[in-house]
C-alpha cells in the first residue's frame, strides 16, 4: 500500500517511543537533534520542529486520522503540486508581524527585511505520554535584532486519542515581556497555519465560521468563536477547525485568512481590517504576561463543531 513520503519518514523517526508513556500510551513523544515526533494510537501525527534554521518552532507536517497531511509539505517536504510562496508559512507555528516595530512573523532565514527577530527553542520542558492524552512544553526566546529578548514564550500543546476518527490538540501560550512592547494592529499574529493545497477555495476548499459567514470575503477580519476549512483530501472529506477559547484577549478573535488555505487567529487586528474601527494594538509592560489558549480539530466532514465548542469552553 501506498504511503506518503513524509508519513514515511515519520514512522523511522518514531521508532522507538522512548519518551515517558506507559507500555499501553496512546500519545508519545520520541525528541530528536532537530525535532519532537508525535505519534497518536501508535500513528504518526505530527513533528515539533524547534525551528534554529527556520528562526521560529512549527509543527510539521500535521496528519489526520488516516495519515493524509493537512498541512502544505513545501518547504520543509515539497510534495507535487505545491505552491512555493510564503516560505516562512510552515505548518502551526506563533509569531507576530509588528512587535514594537520588530518582526517575528515574515522572518524566514531566506529573507531581507528589515528588523526581523527569532525566536529561538531553549529548552524542552515536559514531554509525558499518556493514554489519553499526552503533552509537550517548552521555553522559547523571542530576540531582536540586536540580539535582545524582548519576550520569553512558554508553550504548552496538549494532544488527546479521542474522538477516534478525529486529531485534537490544545496550544496554551504564556508570553512574558521582559521589557516594554506593543502587539501592533496589523494582521499577521498570533497562531497561524498553512494548509494543504487541497483546502485552496480554486480547488474546492470552503471555509466558514462559527456565525455561518463563508469564503475569504465573509470571514477575513470578523470575530467568531470558531472557523473552520473543509477539503477534499484523496477521496477522504476533511475539516480543520480552531478555535478561540472564552478565556483569551479580546475575544471573540478576529481572523485573517487567505483564499488559498492560510489562517492566523489575531487578537490584536481591527483598524487593518475596518479603518473605521479603533487602534487594537496591545501593549505588555515589563514582566507582564499575555496568556491566550486555542484548540485544533480535525475532523470527518460534517462534524457538530458547537458542540465540540463547548466541549473546550468549558
Amino acid at each position: 500500500m501506498f504511503q506518503h513520503p513524509t508519513v514515511q519518514l515519520m514512522k523511522k523517526l518514531c521508532l522507538p517511543i522512548c519518551v515517558a508513556a506507559s507500555l499501553w500510551g496512546q500519545v508519545a513523544f520520541e525528541s530528536r537533534d532537530d525535532r519532537a515526533a508525535i505519534r497518536i494510537d501508535r500513528r504518526p501525527f505530527a513533528n515539533l520542529y524547534y525551528g534554529k534554521e527556520a528562526h521560529k518552532p512549527f509543527l510539521h507536517p500535521i496528519l489526520t486520522a488516516s495519515g493524509k497531511a493537512i498541512t502544505r509539505g513545501f518547504p520543509i517536504d515539497p510534495q507535487p503540486g505545491d505552491p512555493t510562496d510564503h516560505p516562512h508559512q510552515r505548518g502551526l507555528w506563533v509569531g507576530a508581524e509588528r512587535l514594537s516595530g520588530m518582526d517575528f512573523w515574515e522572518n524566514d532565514p531566506s529573507y531581507h527585511r528589515p528588523h526581523m527577530g527569532r525566536i529561538e527553542w531553549q529548552s524542552l520542558t515536559r514531554a509525558d505520554g499518556g493514554h489519553d492524552r499526552g503533552t509537550l512544553a517548552f521555553v522559547a526566546n523571542w530576540i531582536s535584532e540586536d540580539g535582545e529578548t524582548v519576550v520569553v514564550e512558554r508553550r504548552t500543546m496538549t494532544f488527546y486519542t479521542a474522538p477516534a476518527d478525529c486529531r485534537m490538540f490544545d496550544v496554551e501560550l504564556d508570553l512574558e515581556a521582559r521589557r516594554r512592547v506593543v502587539f501592533e494592529d496589523q494582521d499577521d499574529a498570533l497562531i497561524g497555519m498553512r494548509l494543504n493545497p487541497s483546502f485552496d477555495q480554486r480547488n474546492g476548499g470552503r471555509l466558514v465560521n462559527a456565525d455561518g459567514l463563508s469564503q475569504e470575503s465573509g470571514v477575513r477580519g470578523k470575530r467568531s468563536r470558531w472557523i473552520d476549512w473543509t477539503a477534499d483530501l484523496d477521496g477522504e472529506k476533511v475539516g480543520v477547525a480552531v478555535f478561540d477559547h472564552p478565556g483569551n484577549y479580546n475575544y471573540p478573535t478576529r481572523w485573517h485568512v487567505r483564499s488559498f488555505g492560510f489562517l492566523d487567529a489575531n487578537p490584536f487586528a481591527q483598524r487593518d481590517f475596518d479603518p473605521s474601527l479603533p487602534d487594537g494594538s496591545h501593549a505588555l509592560e515589563k514582566g507582564e504576561k499575555l496568556r491566550m489558549r486555542y484548540r485544533i480539530l480535525i475532523h470527518p466532514a460534517g462534524a457538530d463543531l458547537d458542540r465540540f465548542y463547548k466541549d473546550f469552553a468549558k
